[in-house]
């Protein structure tokens, strides 16, 4: 009979089925940052961040888990006392056994990601990703007597290999044969020592994602009927286009620069925004970036965008795209709280479809800290 009530380890490998750690910044910090990986989970609190008030909120509604996205440790961690914040936080949540799960830049990166979410709250459509990652794919080519090629191929695909966007079990296949000659100690699955053989073999080739090497690699040699197994692994420079920085979309009708400032400030309910004029009077085609994404400028550019919304933009950074593209900071929280909600309804309905009756609940302690007079 299946569990009713998942761990904090199976809600955490749900978001990684998502938004995988290995596609995160490199010196980012996401994942299980605190508590027990085993701890049952009936009740989950979901936040951009996690401070002290939505600490206590959490232990009102009695929550075994909370899923941020800003990691509550983020630099490396020397002492946990009550003398700074995070050291703070961490001692409330380990009182009151609260696990914490973060999804940072590798929720930032994913598709269905936080500017897929802020895309799709600004009417955006034709979403794709804006700067696709690069060195994250791999080819995987095994050489199957012609027997085992299904078995083969089949159990690569179930562990990751092959899915090429909205195409699953994608493979290369040719057929040629293998020779090889078995020692005294081998214990050959055809022919005999001291003998070579040929054997009518497929060479099957798939591409997956680097961090599922591991998994694929052992599906394969765990159906594939030779002692010694003969593979290669070759690294792609191809960019995944389903992981990466920012999102592209268009809107569906041009609006006026000043049309356009009013629509992003009311959907995103900012305070106020930041921005420059761009040269084209309407705006159509839209880049954004939820958080910190000032550095797409060119690529938005290149890409032939009419404006860029994200976060955290420099002087000179607007300097340089004025008169160029409509370049607008809509606020760090407000450009990435948006993803909140989406991430909150995508866990409750794996949960439900895995048969895990868990209390998913967004936090109403959620607020941008800065302040302005």
């Amino acid at each position: 009979m299946a569990k009713s009530t998942p761990t904090v380890s199976d809600i955490h490998s749900i978001i990684e089925s998502w938004a995988p750690g290995q596609t995160a910044w490199e010196e980012d910090n996401v994942g299980h940052l605190v508590g027990r990986k085993d701890a049952p989970v009936r009740r989950l609190l979901l936040a951009l961040d996690l401070t002290e008030e939505i600490v206590a909120e959490a232990r009102r509604a009695r929550v075994q888990l909370i899923v941020t996205h800003h990691p509550v440790i983020f630099h490396p961690v020397s002492s946990v006392t009550d003398y700074d914040r995070t050291g703070r936080l961490l001692l409330q949540l380990i009182e009151e056994g609260i696990s914490v799960v973060s999804a940072h830049t590798n929720l930032d990166f994913a598709r269905h990601g936080v500017s897929e979410s802020l895309a799709l709250i600004l009417g955006l459509g034709s979403i794709r990703i804006l700067h696709a990652g690069e060195g994250k794919l791999e080819k995987v080519v095994v050489f199957v007597p012609k027997s085992h090629a299904d078995v083969v191929a089949d159990a690569m695909a179930k562990a990751g290999a092959g899915s090429l966007g909205e195409y699953d079990d994608c493979s290369f296949r040719v057929e040629g044969t293998g020779t090889f000659t078995p020692s005294s100690h081998a214990n050959p699955y055809i022919g005999r020592a001291g003998e070579m053989e040929r054997v009518e073999e497929v060479r099957i080739e798939m591409i997956l994602p680097s961090w599922k090497r591991g998994g694929v690699l052992a599906a394969m040699r765990s159906v594939h009927p030779y002692e010694e197994v003969a593979y290669d692994v070759y690294d792609l420079s191809n960019p995944n286009p389903y992981y990466g920085a920012g999102t592209i979309g268009t809107l569906p009708r041009p609006l006026t620069q000043d049309a356009f400032l009013r629509h992003v400030r009311r959907k995103l309910r900012a305070a106020h925004l930041r921005f420059v004029r761009g040269r084209t009077a309407l705006i159509e085609r839209v880049a954004v970036c939820g958080g910190a994404g000032s550095d797409l400028v060119g690529e938005a550019v290149r890409q032939h965008a009419d404006a860029l919304v994200t976060a955290d933009v420099k002087y000179h950074t607007f300097l340089d795209a004025e008169g160029c593209l409509t370049l607008v900071d809509a606020g760090h929280f407000e450009t990435e709280s948006v993803a909140i909600s989406p991430l909150a309804r995508r866990l409750k309905e794996e949960l439900r479809r895995q048969g895990w009756v868990v209390s998913v609940q967004l936090s109403k302690y959620m607020k941008n800290p800065v302040q302005w007079l």
